[in-house]
């Protein structure tokens, strides 16, 4: 690699939703907090349904924007 060019990687913590802590390596020189990771995001848990939610999501834009013409 050229010297100069690349930044500098420096190790840091990165707390996922459960409590673990896991070392990474940034450009960034600070410590992460994730809101949202492999632990609790529907698309890795499994409990996503969009198929059960289309029919509230249509009623809830039918409500929002009914005074409008469509």
């Amino acid at each position: 690699m050229k010297k100069g060019v690349h930044p500098e990687y420096f190790e840091i913590d990165v707390a996922c939703t459960n409590g673990k802590t896991i070392k990474m390596f940034s450009s960034a020189n600070k410590n992460l907090t994730l809101s949202t990771d492999c632990y609790n995001h529907p698309a890795w848990t499994g409990q996503r349904s969009n198929a059960a939610e289309k029919g509230q999501r249509t009623d809830s834009f039918k409500k929002k924007f009914a005074g409008f013409d469509f």
